[in-house]
């Protein structure tokens, strides 16, 4: 689906791009993952059952791995023959430009520090440092990889809060996840207590057994009444028949 979106989309964003070469590369993980929904554990001895397809699956994420670090790498190197980005001034040409300036709302935030050199410099040349140290992140150890995955993710919400490219920093942002996390990890969702004592109850009632309104009613006595049983002779308060 989303090869078809980017081939068939009137204007093509870098994002529906790179959304298309990481689901495909994610494709390969999918196809031997025996679980329901992505967000369930995997059932124990699961890979050892299925060792093609967790060897194809970890070769799938191996190279979307190696694909987001070769396209930070690119981001960063591609940048630096041009005397804009050498001497820290690109953000002031991008933070003025008519198609991708502040916003409205963020422009009394910007402008100062457009206004100031330094303030530019920095704009300029973070980005540059946030996407070389991410083009090594497999290099790193763990504790490295979180901060530049909190250094990334503020970096493309940035660059979607002012340029509005947010179809491009969420694809970023997923294969920032695919990057940094470490290989074959699981991702716990917690649910908020609200939730959590919603569900709680609905298990407790569910395993209750079932009440007065649940039990099945006797079967309905036919509406005939029954033949009564010959009296014997010498019963009390019967009459006996003559001979």
């Amino acid at each position: 689906m989303s090869f078809s979106f980017f081939s068939g989309i009137a204007i093509a964003d870098g994002g529906d791009q790179i959304t298309a070469a990481l689901s495909s590369l994610l494709a390969l993980v999918a196809l031997g993952d025996p679980r329901r929904w992505h967000w369930q554990r995997l059932p124990e001895g699961a890979a050892s059952r299925h060792r093609a397809a967790a060897l194809v699956g970890v070769t799938g994420l191996v190279l979307a791995r190696v694909q987001m670090s070769f396209l930070y790498f690119q981001s960063c190197v591609a940048k630096l023959p041009h005397g804009e980005w050498a001497d820290g001034t690109a953000m002031w040409y991008w933070g003025h430009s008519i198609a991708f300036g502040a916003p409205g709302p963020l422009q009394p935030l910007v402008d100062p520090v457009l206004a100031s050199s330094w303030g530019v410099a920095l704009l300029t040349w973070t980005p540059l440092a946030i996407e070389i140290g991410l083009a090594g992140c497999l290099l790193l150890a763990q504790r490295w990889r979180w901060h530049l995955l909190g250094a990334g993710v503020v970096f493309h919400l940035s660059i979607a809060a002012m340029m509005g490219l947010w179809s491009f920093a969420l694809a970023m942002i997923g294969g920032l996840v695919v990057l940094c996390f470490p290989l074959g990890s699981h991702f716990d969702v917690a649910l908020p207590g609200v939730l959590r004592g919603a569900s709680r109850r609905s298990e407790a009632l569910a395993e209750l057994p079932p009440g007065p309104d649940h039990r099945v009613d006797p079967a309905p006595e036919d509406d005939r009444t029954p033949p009564r049983p010959a009296s014997s002779p010498g019963s009390p308060g019967l009459s006996t028949p003559v001979g």
